[in-house]
């Protein structure tokens, strides 16, 4: 039970810093790296504040959390390129089916048995996929745009290869060093974003510091908590089970927020995709 219940704050954590990330993306759009570092900085000090244990980093997970560094750079920037230049609803719908990659990993690495409702949950998530995605010929795109693509696809795949790292870093190290791993890896996301962003951006900082920190900070502290309640969750759930009932949360949520507070619009064919994917990953727990 108590596992469920971390997943629904959990998605509240996520709704809330991709919001954050978003209006600031909308309202001033520059300064994009600096940004996500002024996140990574805070979610990495959420971390160094609750690791009282002791720091310990075996030499081993140092390339893994590095990898995720990187990943989580990535990962940070291009959503936030993506929230810049394309609809909100679609970016976090899209991105949401990262589960996949923590799906196949659990399948072929983890030994999880997939039953005949993964096999079909699976079929569901890519039908909807495309129905999320369709266009007639000559219909408007609603501000997508092939920069969005790119941006999406790489957000998703960072996205899915993190949920990857995290758990194999905490099945090979017996969940020993999660924190430390978390705290490397956003940490180093913050010296990839700063760096990166000072040389780029230089000419942005003044504004950004005007106008961008407090967007930054929320989003840190939000982004910070919910990877700490990740680490929790996997540990109470099994990781086939957790991604799926993330994705669902998630999904409705973001659904419900283009809809109703963005007015954003949705064709009857993407309507029905986001109730297919819902299905699909609430099937996928089962």
């Amino acid at each position: 039970m108590l596992g469920y219940l971390l997943i629904a704050v959990f998605t509240l954590l996520n709704l809330t810093e991709s919001v954050l990330v978003r209006n600031y993306a909308k309202k001033h759009g520059s300064g994009g790296m600096l940004m996500n570092a002024i996140v990574a900085l805070f979610a990495t000090l959420f971390f160094v504040i609750t690791d009282t244990d002791g720091f310990y980093a075996p030499i081993e997970m140092i390339p893994i959390a590095v990898l995720n560094a990187f990943l989580f750079g990535a990962g940070f920037y291009t959503s936030f390129l993506a929230y810049r230049c394309g609809p909100y609803g679609l970016t976090r719908l899209i991105s949401n089916f990262s589960l996949l990659f923590s799906i196949f990993y659990g399948i072929f690495f983890l030994n999880e048995q997939p039953g005949i409702t993964t096999y079909i949950g699976i079929v569901m998530i890519f039908a909807a996929m495309v129905l999320i995605n369709y266009k007639k010929k000559g219909e408007d795109e609603k501000g997508v745009s092939l920069k969005w693509f790119i941006c999406v696809t790489i957000s998703l795949v960072a996205n899915g290869f993190i949920a990857i790292l995290t758990r194999m870093q905490q099945i090979r190290f017996n969940d020993t060093c999660s924190k430390e791993f978390q705290i490397i890896s956003i940490g180093g996301s913050f010296l990839l974003l700063a760096v990166i962003g000072l040389i780029l951006d230089r000419d942005k900082l003044a504004r950004f510091l005007k106008h961008g920190v407090l967007y930054g900070i929320g989003a840190g502290i939000a982004n910070g908590a919910k990877n700490f309640l990740t680490l929790v969750i996997y540990m109470l759930l099994p990781l086939s089970v957790v991604s799926p009932m993330k994705t669902g949360l998630g999904m409705l949520a973001t659904f419900a927020l283009a809809l109703f507070v963005y007015k954003e619009k949705y064709s009857k064919k993407q309507i029905v995709g986001v109730i297919l994917g819902v299905a699909a990953v609430l099937l996928l727990a089962f």
